[in-house]
């Protein structure tokens, strides 16, 4: 008998144990269904920038991680679900396929493999129940107008889900599930809420969870993403706005700080300062006292919740000093984390920030070879299928280009003045653009730079890029930096030399 109440001691606290494992335990605030491990595996300070996924390309990494080696930066938000309702990885959610919301390219999976490689926190960026693209092709999901019984949209002509929909729900947590199994360190709800703008007074739910608010709602699907999210093992966090640290109802958006803290490792407030409402602390403009507002706003934040916090930066519209006030009034309530937005991913002006508070000057990353490693190579040729379609004598700056017409039945690699051009060093075309003052975003694609280039081939020589044969063109880099077709006769006597050796 007493060997039947050991076993069945035993059994009781392995099954308890279980539980505990499965469902989170009790946080340390007491929170039911909260894990003391919450977060578990998420750094201590997690400091970030933001990368929408039209920005994903080589050069802007590059750059994100270059800047996080020199500035403390340890983390990368990366938009992955927008607005619109499009999907930027390679998902193979039926739905997601069946509406045309995938628009990957590998886009999103080779930026989350640099990340890794260097050891940088991933954050996928999930907007939620903004979803214009579900809620046209799956009517019965999306929030309906009340006048003509068709679908309702934003200020900005976009549709949106209905939050009161499981069915949505189920949807936006199998694209999670993706995210997770792809390796993201850590899943960001953004638009978790109800509408803020356009014809609120147009809206209708067809379908409402009776009795149910709209805070519980939001409430409830955010436990709902914590049971199918946790057990595998990504941090979960949320995006707020910035008032519901100062507000206890829900300002017509379902968001309670007290209905979702529980739930999620990290909150994430929207404390913009030029976002805050004219009179806001008695101030005309709140957004001309930037340390204030991310101070009194994370020290209102901090007395109601349990989570860690990890505020955003208003990166867009203010120079380097507003940037960093917000830092340091994060720092003055003990936040330590934080994450800059910047819509078009564009942060010279924080990088500004960072090295004038680190009393330093941050060196350029490093892209592609410089001009002056290339004075170096002496003469350099590209071969094209029968002959070559480009000398380079790097120390006396001069270029010899030309076209190849394709032999019959072969694809036309250097058939075309962009192809061509295309074969030049990137540095060769800086100086090119730069000299005829032609102006390019200082992340520009290469390809951006070989269509400005080639375009000043036919301008400068006068011939219709569709007649130009296979007569070189010439161009001296180091000094004028126009395209002839007169070529110095040594380079010319080298360029046939090399074509017919």
């Amino acid at each position: 008998m007493n060997d039947l109440r050991v076993i069945s001691r035993v059994m009781v606290f392995l099954l308890l144990l279980l539980f505990l494992i499965v469902h989170g335990g009790a946080g340390a605030s007491g929170t039911p269904g909260v894990s003391g491990a919450i977060g578990a595996g998420l750094p201590e300070t997690v400091r970030a920038i933001y990368l929408p996924a039209n920005r994903l390309n080589s050069r802007r990494l590059t750059e994100a991680i270059h800047y996080a080696n020199l500035a403390n930066l340890n983390a990368v938000v990366v938009h992955v679900k927008d607005p619109r309702g499009h999907v930027a990885w390679n998902s193979r959610n039926p739905i997601a396929l069946s509406i045309g919301a995938v628009k990957g390219g590998g886009a999103v999976e080779r930026a989350l493999k640099r990340l890794k490689e260097n050891h940088l926190w991933s954050i996928a960026k999930i907007d939620v129940f903004s979803d214009d693209l579900l809620a046209r092709n799956h009517p019965g999901v999306g929030i309906e107008d009340n006048t003509h019984g068709g679908l309702w949209q934003d200020k900005n002509g976009l549709g949106w889900t209905n939050p009161f929909d499981t069915r949505v729900w189920d949807y936006v947590l199998d694209l999670c599930r993706e995210l997770a199994a792809m390796g993201f360190d850590e899943l960001q709800f953004d638009y978790v809420r109800f509408p803020s703008d356009g014809r609120l007074s147009r809206i209708r739910y067809p379908l409402v969870q009776e009795g149910v608010s709209k805070a519980r709602c939001i409430g409830d699907f955010v436990s709902h993403a914590r049971d199918r999210l946790k057990p595998l093992g990504v941090v979960l966090s949320v995006d707020l706005f910035g008032l519901t640290a100062w507000k206890r109802d829900d300002f017509g958006v379902g968001q309670v700080l007290e209905e979702i803290d529980p739930y999620v490792d990290v909150i994430c407030p929207m404390f913009y300062p030029s976002h805050f409402p004219t009179g806001f602390l008695g101030w005309e403009a709140p957004g001309d006292h930037p340390y204030k507002i991310m101070a009194l706003s994370m020290a209102a934040l901090k007395k109601r919740s349990s989570r860690r916090i990890r505020p955003w930066i208003q990166g867009f519209w203010y120079a380097s000093g507003q940037i960093h006030a917000q830092i340091d009034g994060a720092a003055s309530q003990g936040g330590s984390s934080w994450a800059v937005w910047n819509p078009s991913g564009n942060y010279s002006i924080l990088y500004q920030a960072l090295a004038t508070s680190m009393d330093t000057t941050f060196p350029a990353p490093v892209l592609y070879p410089s001009l002056e490693s290339l004075r170096k190579k002496g003469v350099g040729i590209v071969h094209g299928d029968r002959t070559i379609v480009n000398l380079t004598d790097y120390t006396g700056g001069d270029s010899v280009l030309s076209l190849e017409r394709p032999e019959p039945g072969a694809p036309p690699r250097f058939a075309t003045p962009s192809a061509v051009v295309a074969t030049m060093d990137e540095a060769i075309l800086d100086r090119i653009l730069s000299k005829r003052n032609i102006a390019y975003p200082r992340l520009a694609t290469k390809i951006s730079k070989v269509i400005r280039v080639a375009t000043l081939i036919s301008q400068d020589t006068g011939i219709d890029p569709r007649k130009m044969g296979e007569a070189p063109v010439h161009v001296n880099w180091d000094q004028g930096c126009v395209f002839t077709p007169s070529v110095p006769p040594a380079l010319l006597k080298l360029f046939r030399a090399a074509a017919n050796p």
